[in-house]
């Protein structure tokens, strides 16, 4: 079990997404596409939170996602 961080205003962290026992979670360009379009959605989806992601790296079985956040911790329940 992965414990709980600390949430600050204005603070920047660091997200993982890793696939099940390191499994390939991305198969070809079009599956990268589309989670970057799934990105953008969240982003206006929450808007009012003013989530920005500052960087991102996605890779064939993870991704790393650099998110400033503003008025809400992300993952919070809605």
């Amino acid at each position: 079990m992965t414990r709980k961080s600390e949430w600050y205003v204005g603070a920047i962290y660091h997200v993982t997404v890793r696939g099940n026992r390191r499994n390939d979670i991305f198969r070809d360009k079009e599956d990268f596409e589309y989670y970057l379009k799934i990105i953008k959605e969240a982003l206006f989806y929450y808007i009012q939170f003013n989530y920005k992601v500052i960087c991102y790296c996605l890779m064939d079985n993870h991704v790393h996602l650099m998110i400033k956040t503003d008025t809400e911790p992300v993952g919070s329940k809605f």
